[in-house]
């Protein structure tokens, strides 16, 4: 321990900058022992010998001063002592830099060469955490140090810095310091940690397990890597991932999750329209603002800036086909054009991940969905039965949880019964169910009654009329089949047992497991009335698919040739997001709009069926079109026949099927002898289905007990009426 010691300045400029204290010759000898390092304030210094400082006082730079808390105006007093005896080695130590001149901003710090002049100046000195002392490179950067964590090889928080020290160089925010020339060892220290543990169905996530893997593995694997290591590999990390599907499917789900599970700034969220504005100019500087945070960040920090996540919903708004839109001013080729060069232009960012969502896919430009823009492309589509069942049970959590749920639920069930509907849609059913439940303790005429809500469960029976009330989207056309099969199909004999098996034929052929047939034609042909939009629909419910669509001309009243090619393709499209669909392409010759008086018809509908009905639908998913037709002939000479994989030529009913189908409408013959009148003598050799039914409908009277009859004489009149006669 010395005498006190009265503080002063250092003598020269260059002193100030070798973190040194100076003290007298005779001083030194007395108060500094052979390691020639002395401790002031729990701070551990080495000490040089300088004539020109008097005795009885202690030379320290203004940082120094600053760090003990000491004053050369005031008269502060020090005592030095002695050190300990073992002083490790520092192992790893981390500095913070900013400008000794707070005032002052900005400035380009190479890491490398910073290092390389720390170690040179200080090593054998001793540091601790919290100190500070000034590094002067240049006379530009006049930098104030502070360490702010030390890892010593021993125990001990106070250590000597050797040659082998890893340094670790950081600058304050306000500083406005970059850092260049960043060594690898320090890229992979401060790498922020990108992704939390997580659970996707904690998330609420369910039935995208595939998609989200996809998702992780192109966009997110590369920058969980060490920085030093990508660095090496000289790969740029994925800047755009582009979520598409049918609405309903968890595309903005996934995008708001994203931002839950990964460590990086809060997500920007761009509601498409949102962009663009009505002055000149505003919307390219809306695109432009998205940007502002990660390029400031990356100027201030360059590769150790964090994460900038933008997610744009309803992205087919922003990103038009550029020449698309025709007006006068531009603006949709123009936001194109700025997020192009935002994202991949010449001074593009790598601290930043878009993610676009749409279920437009053909309406986007093409310069966007290229490597180095939106290269990562991700269907999000209808959820197999797994995926189902998983959405259903973080949609019942709540609960099963709280026991409100029957025992008699089986979410396994609901899934196989729901197929084709989306995650929005399977959470309708639930709500569904749950108002269901509702209902049953609740009294209209007198609402206002406390309900005891400990009654109240949610049962299987509430689920299975939840399942019939909210009908999926890219589901069966029940109403439309329905009406297609009228009174439904009555099997009168041979001829319709050939039909039958034909079609039974053509189901299995593509149902089959392991067949590689994933696209089936079927083409009905027969008179008019003969029942072929019946056989039509009948055919799609043998095959039970979970997507049945039907086209007829009754649906397309009123629209222009171009709206029927776009209500067309639109359905095919539909049917590629199933992974079984049907497509019933009713009285095509109506369809193409044709008449026999000039022969005219639509070229325009006519070309996109043609491509439509060949065109084999995704890998994987598999498609059975079936197409009607009164004039064959006229198809044909069309090439339209050729389109289809098989033809069925749809009979006329023969007279001895008469009584099997007069007992299956339940409209007996009065008598036997006016039944063989009817079948011998008035009935053609052949006679379309629906034609007869009619003639049958019409020849029905009352007989003695009041019931419903059929007698030749009226069956006569009714075929007279509707201009049948026997040949």
């Amino acid at each position: 321990m010395s005498a006190p010691l009265i503080v002063c300045s250092v003598l020269k400029d260059e002193d100030a900058r070798t973190n040194l204290l100076y003290l007298n010759p005779h001083d030194a000898h007395s108060c500094v022992g052979s390691s020639g390092i002395v401790m002031l304030n729990d701070f551990l210094f080495t000490v040089s010998v300088n004539a020109g400082i008097k005795a009885g006082h202690v030379g320290m730079n203004s940082i120094q001063r600053r760090l003990l808390g000491l004053s050369t105006t005031t008269g502060s007093t020090v005592i030095l002592r002695t050190p300990p005896q073992h002083i490790p080695a520092i192992a790893k130590m981390t500095l913070r830099v900013e400008h000794i001149v707070a005032s002052k901003k900005g400035g380009t710090l190479d890491c490398m060469e910073f290092i390389g002049y720390f170690l040179a100046q200080f090593t054998g000195q001793c540091f601790r955490e919290t100190q500070m002392l000034a590094v002067v490179l240049d006379s530009s950067l006049r930098l104030l140090v502070t360490v702010t964590q030390l890892n010593c090889d021993g125990l001990g928080d106070v250590g000597v810095l050797d040659p082998s020290t890893s340094l670790i160089v950081l600058a304050t925010e306000k500083s406005e310091i970059t850092l260049a020339n960043v060594p690898d060892n320090q890229l992979d220290a401060q790498q922020p940690q990108l992704m939390q543990n997580f659970n996707l169905e904690s998330l609420g996530i369910g039935g995208l397990r595939s998609e989200f893997a996809q998702v992780f593995r192109r966009a997110f694997a590369s920058r969980l890597f060490p920085a030093s290591y990508m660095k090496k590999l000289g790969v740029k990390h994925v800047k755009g991932v582009l979520l598409y599907g049918p609405p309903g499917t968890g595309k903005t789900l996934i995008a708001r999750k994203i931002g839950e599970i990964l460590n990086c700034h809060p997500p920007k969220i761009v509601n498409g329209p949102e962009v663009f504005n009505k002055f000149v100019g505003g919307t390219e500087e809306n695109v432009r603002k998205l940007f502002l945070d990660a390029e400031a960040e990356d100027a201030a920090k360059g590769e150790l800036s964090k994460l900038h996540l933008i997610i744009f919903d309803e992205f087919d708004a922003i990103c038009k086909q550029r020449g698309a839109v025709r007006d006068s001013t531009g603006v949709n080729d123009n936001v194109v054009n700025q997020l192009l060069s935002k994202i991949d232009g010449v001074n593009s960012l790598n601290n930043v991940l878009l993610i676009g969502m749409t279920n437009r896919l053909d309406l986007i430009d093409e310069a966007i969905l290229r490597p180095g823009r939106f290269e990562v492309h991700v269907e999000i589509s209808l959820p197999n039965e797994e995926g189902r069942e998983e959405i259903f049970r973080i949609h019942t959590r709540g609960m099963r949880e709280n026991g409100v749920i029957g025992k008699d639920v089986d979410l396994a069930e609901l899934a196989g019964m729901t197929k084709n509907y989306s995650g929005a849609e399977i959470e309708g059913v639930v709500r569904s169910a749950i108002s269901n439940a509702f209902n049953k303790h609740i009294d209209l005429d007198h609402p206002t009654e406390v309900v005891n809500v400990r009654d109240v469960f949610v049962s299987r029976q509430d689920f299975l009329h939840a399942v019939e009330e909210v009908q999926p989207a890219f589901g069966k056309a029940k109403e439309e089949c329905s009406n297609l099969k009228g009174d439904g199909i009555i099997s009168y004999g041979k001829q319709w047992e050939g039909v039958e098996s034909c079609c039974d034929r053509y189901v299995e052929l593509l149902k089959g497991e392991g067949k590689r047939i994933n696209l089936l034609s079927v083409l009905i042909e027969g008179l008019p009335s003969s029942g072929k939009s019946a056989v039509a629909a009948h055919l799609a419910e043998r095959a039970e698919f979970p997507y049945v669509k039907v086209i007829s001309s009754e649906g397309m009243v009123s629209y222009g040739e171009l709206q029927k090619v776009n209500i067309i393709r639109k359905a095919f499209e539909d049917a590629y997001r199933s992974p079984a669909s049907v497509i019933i392409i009713d009285d095509i010759e109506r369809i193409i709009e044709f008449s026999h008086l000039g022969g005219r018809y639509s070229n325009a509908i006519l070309q996109a069926l043609l491509v439509l009905i060949k065109r084999p639908p995704p890998e994987g998913r598999k498609l059975l079109v079936i197409g009607t037709t009164a004039l064959y002939e006229v198809l044909d000479s069309l090439e339209m026949v050729s389109c289809f994989s098989v033809k069925v030529a749809l009979p006329g009913v023969p007279p001895e099927a008469l009584p099997v189908i007069a007992h299956e409408l339940g409209l007996p013959f009065a008598t036997q002898a006016d039944l063989y009148r009817c079948v011998d003598h008035l009935l053609p050799a052949s006679m379309p289905m629906k034609q007869l039914l009619l003639v049958l409908e019409m020849s029905v009277e009352k007989g003695p007990d009041g019931k419903p009859v059929l007698t030749a004489n009226t069956f006569e009149q009714a075929l007279e009426s509707v201009g049948v006669r026997r040949s």
